[in-house]
C-alpha cells in the first residue's frame, strides 16, 4: 500500500467537502469552498498516480474549474456511465454538468474558471431547484435512472435523470437534517440518514418508507457535517455513519436479511462521518484453507482524522491510518479498478491510497456477478429494475407489440404540416403599421433567424409500420419553453428588423406586403412582451424608403402610442394592407410621447387612423374651433393601390374621442362624454343613434366577421351589439372580477363570446348560458402548473382558430417559487392537478366553441391518463366518450334526437376522440386490457354505424 498527498490539489486553502473518481479512472472531481463562491474542480488523475506525469509540465493537472454555485459545494458525484457530474451545495441547488466540445459553450469564468484556459469544457445542462435548504449529499441510482439529493430541509428528492428537472418524488418523514443518501445496488431501496437519530429505508416501487432504524443511534450526541452511508455492492449490507455502541462511536452494519443491527465497525475515537464501499465484489483464496472467498471492502472516515479499511471476510480492519489530515475526513471514493482510494478533509487537502491485488483481492467478473445476483435476487445485475414490472408483463394484445419503448411524447396543438410552412410568406400589415400573419400560417411556425438556419429535430415526424402494414405517425412534442429555458428568446426575434415611425434606419425589410382583407390575422406578440419593451408601432422598412412623390391628398397622422390600444389592435384590428407604389413614400409622422394604460379613458392625442382593406378611418381630436365649443373630426378615406387618398366622408363629434375600432362594414367611435357612435365605414352614415353609457369606453372591438361590436367602459360595463340586427347581444359588468385592476385587452368572437385580459394578468370569458364569467388564466396554482407544463415553444397567437391558447398566452405569471417547488411537483399533487386542469380546459373549449383546441386537450387528457391515471378515471373518461352510443347498444332502443346530439362535441365525433385516447393508452402495457375492452366496443359501434367516421385507429 502507498499513501501520498498531492499538495497541488487544493481549493485556494479552502475546505474540500467532497471527492469522487470518474468511472474511467482518468479524472476525479472535488467540491468545496472557492474564493467567493462554491467551487467544483475536475482534476487529471495521471499526475496523482504517476510521479513522472506529475513532474511533466505538459501534463495538465486542472482539467476544468466551475465556480457557478453561489455557496459552498457539499457533494460531487459522477453518474455510472461517466457522462454527467452532479454537484450540490449550500445555495440549495443541484447542478448537472456534461462535457462539451472545446469552445462550444464554455470558457474561462463560466466553465473554465481559474485564471487559465480550460483543458476540458463542462457545461451545466440542468439546474435542479426543489430544496428549501442546503444540499448535503447526492447519489445516482443503478443504471443512472434517478438521482437522489438530501438536504437540511428534512427531505430527499428523487429526480428523473432522463427528464431533468422532473421530480419523481419527494421523500418526507425525517424530522431532522438529512445528511446522507445511498441506493440499494439491486434498485429496490434507497436509504437515508438524518440528524433525527434515525436511518430510513424507502421502497422505489411506491416511494413509501419501508423501514425506520433508530436503535443504533439513540446514544448519539452532537452532530457531524455529513452522514455519508453506503450500501455494499452485493446488496446484503447497509453501513451507516455516526452510530454508538457502549458509549463508543461505530459504523453500524445493517443486514438486508431482517434488517438486523447486531454488528458494527469499531475502533474510531470520534464520530464516523463517511463510509464508502468498494465498487466491486472481491474474491481471493483463504490463507489457510485455500477456499475461494467472496467479500466486500469498505473504507471508513471519522472526525478523529483517521481512516480504516475493512473486509467483510475479516473481523479486524485491514489497515488503520491515524492523523491522516489536520481536520475531519469528509468523503471517500474508490476507483473503478478498485485499487485506488481518494479521500478529502475539511483542512483543504486530499490523500491517495494505492493497494495491490494481493492486499484487497480480485474484483468479480461481470459474469460471476450476474450469477451471484441471480442466485440472491433472481435478477441480472445490469437489468433496469425500475422498468422490470412492465417489461415482464405478458403482452395480450398484438397492438402493443410494435409500440415504441421510448418515452411517449405529448400531442401538439398545431398540426405538423402547418408548423413546417414557410416562415415569412404572406406577412402583411394592418392600418396601424403592425406586421401580422394570415391564419393559414399559425404563429407557432414563426421562428427566429437562427432556427431558420438550423432546423431542430422536432420538425421531423416519426413514422412506424405495424405488423399488418399500416402506417402510424407519432405525435411530436413542441418542447416546453421554461421561464429560465434557452428558447425564451424565440418570440423576440419573430420578424426581420422593423422600423419605428420617425426612425432614421435605412435597413430594408424582406417581408412581402399583400392585401388580404378577408383573412383572419395571427397575432404577433404585443410590444410589452418583446425584448425591447418599446410600446411603439412598427412599419415595413420599404414604406419608409420610397421615392419622393407624396400622395396627392394626405393629412399628417400619428399612430396610437398607447400600449393598451396597441395590444387591443393586435387582437381586434382586421387585416388589411396597402400596396405602395414604387415612386411614392408615406409622409413623415411625429411620434407622440408613450403613455401607459391606466384603465381610464384617455383622449387620443394628435391624429390617428385605423384601416380595414382599402378604407381608413382617421381621427383628429379638437381640430375644429366653434363658438359652441371644440369639435373632433372623423374622416373616411379610401387609399388606392397607387397610394392616392380620396376622402369618402367626414363627420364631426362634439367630444374628444378616447377609442375607436374599424371593421369590414362599420366603425365604432367612443367619446369622452360617455357617448358611442356606430357609423357605416363607406358612407359615414350612422347605424345606431348616439348611445350613452354611465362612463366613457376604454376599449372597443369588432368580431372577426365584423358583425358584432363590443365596448368596455371605465366602470367595467361590457356591451356587445349585433350591428346588422341593431340589437344588444350581451349586457353585463366586469366589475365583479376586476378587483382593483382594469381591462387591457378585449376580443369579441364571431359567436358573441367576449374575452378580456386584466392588468393583473388574469383573463376571463363570459358565458351567457351560465350567466357567469369563466376563468381563463390567473395566479391559481393549478392553472399555473398546467400552463407551464403544457405551453409550446412559442406563444400561440391565432385568436380565431385557437382562442383559448391565445388569451392564455397573455398571462404574465411566473413559475413556482424555489421553496415550494418540491411540493408542487410531488407525484400525487402533480397528477391530480394536471388532470383537473386539462378537464377544465375541455369544458372551456366546449363553451367557447373551439373544436381544434377541444381535440388537442382530449388528446392531452389521454396522454396524462396513460402515464399517471388510475383505472377508475380512465374508465370514466372512456364511458363518457361512448355516451349515448354506448347505451344504445340495446337493439330495442331507437336513436333519439338527443342521442344523436350526444354522438359528437362541437362537430367532432366522440368516437374519434375516444380513438385518440386509446392511442395514448396503447403506449403503456399496463392498460392493455382496458384498451382491448374499449376497442372492441368501439369496433362494434363502427360496424353498426357503417364506418361513417374515418378508419379505426389509423
Amino acid at each position: 500500500m502507498k499513501i501520498f498527498q498531492p499538495n497541488w490539489v487544493h481549493h485556494d486553502e479552502k475546505s474540500i467537502f467532497s471527492i469522487d473518481i470518474h468511472p474511467s479512472g482518468e479524472r476525479f472531481a472535488t467540491g468545496g469552498q472557492g474564493c467567493d463562491s462554491g467551487r467544483v474542480v475536475i482534476w487529471n488523475m495521471a499526475p496523482v498516480l504517476s510521479e513522472q506525469a506529475e513532474a511533466n509540465k505538459s501534463v495538465p493537472r486542472v482539467l476544468c474549474q466551475m465556480d457557478n454555485h453561489l455557496a459552498c459545494v457539499n457533494c460531487v458525484r459522477w453518474s455510472g456511465n461517466g457522462l454527467m457530474l452532479a454537484s450540490g451545495g449550500d445555495d440549495k441547488l443541484v447542478m448537472i454538468w456534461k462535457k462539451t466540445l472545446s469552445g462550444s459553450g464554455g470558457g474561462i469564468g463560466a466553465f473554465g474558471g481559474g485564471g487559465g484556459k480550460s483543458v476540458e469544457h463542462w457545461r451545466c445542462i440542468s439546474t435542479l431547484r426543489g430544496h428549501a435548504g442546503d444540499v448535503l449529499d447526492l447519489a445516482w441510482s443503478p443504471q443512472d435512472r434517478w438521482i437522489a439529493s438530501c438536504s437540511v430541509d428534512n427531505t430527499i428528492i428523487v429526480w428523473d435523470a432522463q427528464q431533468f428537472p422532473k421530480i419523481v418524488h419527494v421523500l418526507k418523514g425525517h424530522t431532522g437534517l438529512v445528511k446522507g443518501v445511498t441506493w440499494d445496488p439491486v434498485g429496490k431501496f434507497v436509504a437515508s440518514q438524518s440528524d433525527d437519530r434515525s436511518l430510513k429505508v424507502w421502497k422505489t416501487t411506491d416511494w413509501s418508507c419501508f423501514k425506520t432504524i433508530t436503535e443504533p443511534f439513540e446514544e448519539c450526541g452532537g452532530t457531524t457535517h455529513i452522514l455519508r452511508l453506503s450500501w455494499s455492492p452485493d446488496g446484503q449490507y447497509l453501513v451507516s455513519a455516526h452510530a454508538m455502541n457502549g458509549g463508543g462511536p461505530t459504523a453500524q452494519i445493517i443486514e438486508r436479511d431482517g434488517w438486523k443491527c447486531d454488528k458494527d465497525f469499531v475502533g474510531h475515537r470520534k464520530a464516523v462521518t463517511c463510509v464508502r464501499f468498494h465498487n466491486s465484489i472481491l474474491k481471493r483464496s483463504a490463507p489457510k484453507t485455500n477456499k475461494l472467498q467472496q467479500y466486500c471492502c469498505l473504507a471508513v472516515g471519522a472526525r478523529d482524522r483517521s481512516l480504516s479499511i475493512w473486509l467483510t471476510a475479516l473481523q479486524r480492519p485491514l489497515v488503520v491510518i491515524h492523523d491522516l489530515f489536520q481536520d475531519s475526513i469528509l468523503d471517500l471514493s474508490w476507483s473503478c479498478d478498485g485499487y485506488t482510494l481518494l479521500t478529502c478533509s475539511g483542512d483543504g487537502h486530499i490523500a491517495c491510497l494505492q493497494f495491490t491485488a494481493q492486499e484487497l483481492g480480485t474484483p468479480l467478473s461481470e459474469e460471476d456477478k450476474n450469477i451471484l445476483y441471480q442466485r440472491m435476487y433472481g435478477k441480472n445485475a445490469n437489468i433496469d429494475l425500475t422498468a422490470q414490472a412492465e417489461k415482464e408483463m405478458i403482452v395480450e394484445n398484438s397492438d402493443f407489440l410494435n409500440v415504441s419503448k421510448s418515452n411517449p411524447l405529448p400531442p401538439t396543438l398545431i398540426p405538423q404540416q402547418q408548423q413546417q410552412q414557410p416562415q415569412l410568406g404572406g406577412m402583411r400589415q394592418d392600418g396601424a403599421g403592425k406586421v401580422v400573419q394570415p391564419a393559414s400560417q399559425p404563429a407557432a411556425a414563426i421562428k427566429s433567424s437562427s432556427s431558420l438556419a438550423a432546423p431542430t429535430p422536432i420538425l421531423k415526424q416519426i413514422e412506424t409500420k405495424t405488423a399488418d402494414g399500416k402506417r402510424r405517425i407519432t405525435p411530436m412534442f413542441i418542447p416546453l419553453n421554461d421561464d429560465n429555458g434557452p428558447a425564451s428568446h424565440a418570440t423576440n426575434n419573430i420578424m426581420p428588423s422593423s422600423i419605428e415611425f420617425g426612425s432614421k434606419s435605412s435597413e430594408t425589410s424582406t417581408v412581402e406586403i399583400k392585401q388580404r382583407a378577408h383573412e383572419e390575422p395571427t397575432i404577433i406578440p404585443p410590444p410589452a412582451e418583446r425584448a425591447t419593451g418599446e410600446p411603439t408601432s412598427k412599419l415595413d422598412n420599404r414604406l419608409k424608403k420610397m421615392a419622393t412623390a407624396p400622395p396627392q391628398k394626405a393629412e399628417p397622422m400619428t399612430v396610437p402610442t398607447d400600449p393598451q390600444q396597441q395590444q387591443q389592435q393586435q387582437l381586434s384590428a382586421p387585416s388589411s394592407t396597402i400596396q405602395p407604389a414604387a415612386n411614392q413614400k408615406l409622409m413623415d409622422r411625429t411620434r407622440q410621447p408613450a403613455t401607459y394604460p391606466t384603465g381610464k379613458a384617455t383622449v387620443i392625442q394628435g391624429h390617428s387612423f385605423k384601416a380595414f382593406g382599402e378604407v381608413r378611418v382617421q381621427i383628429q381630436n379638437n381640430t375644429v374651433k366653434t363658438s359652441y365649443g371644440t369639435l373632433s373630426r372623423v374622416v373616411g378615406v379610401v387609399v388606392t393601390a397607387q397610394r392616392v387618398e380620396r376622402k369618402l366622408w367626414e363627420t364631426v363629434v362634439g367630444s374628444p374621442i378616447v377609442c375607436f375600432a374599424v371593421g369590414a362594414k362599420y366603425a365604432i367611435v367612443c367619446s369622452q362624454d360617455h357617448t358611442i357612435r356606430m357609423v357605416d365605414i363607406k358612407t359615414g352614415t350612422p347605424v345606431f343613434p348616439v348611445l350613452s353609457l354611465t362612463s366613457p369606453a376604454v376599449l372597443s372591438a369588432f368580431s372577426s366577421n365584423s358583425q358584432l361590436a363590443g365596448v368596455v367602459t371605465e366602470s367595467g360595463i361590457l356591451r356587445i351589439w349585433s350591428v346588422p340586427e341593431k340589437a344588444v347581444l350581451l349586457s353585463t359588468s366586469c366589475a365583479e372580477i376586476m378587483s382593483g385592476s382594469f381591462v387591457t385587452i378585449l376580443h369579441v368572437s364571431d359567436k358573441g363570446m367576449p374575452f378580456i385580459v386584466l392588468s393583473n394578468g388574469s383573463s376571463y370569458s363570459y358565458c351567457r348560458k351560465l350567466d357567469s364569467w369563466m376563468l381563463i388564466n390567473s395566479s391559481d396554482p393549478v392553472i399555473r402548473h398546467g400552463l407551464i407544463g403544457n405551453k409550446t415553444n412559442a406563444p400561440v397567437r391565432n385568436i380565431k382558430t385557437y382562442p383559448l391558447s391565445t388569451i392564455q398566452s397573455y398571462g404574465s405569471f411566473s413559475g413556482p417559487k424555489t421553496n415550494s417547488f418540491a411540493e408542487l411537483h410531488s407525484a400525487s399533487w402533480q397528477t391530480s392537478a394536471a388532470i383537473a386542469f386539462i378537464e377544465n380546459q375541455i369544458k372551456i373549449c366546449e363553451m367557447i366553441a373551439s373544436p381544434a383546441e377541444l381535440k388537442y386537450w382530449y388528446s392531452m387528457l389521454g396522454f396524462q391518463l396513460a402515464l399517471n391515471g388510475s383505472e377508475e378515471k380512465i374508465r370514466q373518461v372512456l364511458d363518457d366518450l361512448l355516451g349515448a352510443s354506448h347505451n344504445s347498444l340495446d337493439p330495442c332502443r331507437t336513436l333519439a334526437g338527443d342521442d344523436a346530439d350526444d354522438r359528437s362535441v362541437l362537430g367532432i365525433s366522440k368516437q374519434l376522440l375516444m380513438e385518440d385516447v386509446l392511442n395514448h393508452l396503447k403506449t403503456q402495457t399496463k392498460w392493455q386490457r382496458i384498451y382491448t375492452e374499449y376497442l372492441d366496443q368501439l369496433k362494434f359501434l363502427k360496424e353498426r354505424d357503417g364506418g361513417r367516421d374515418k378508419p379505426l385507429m389509423e
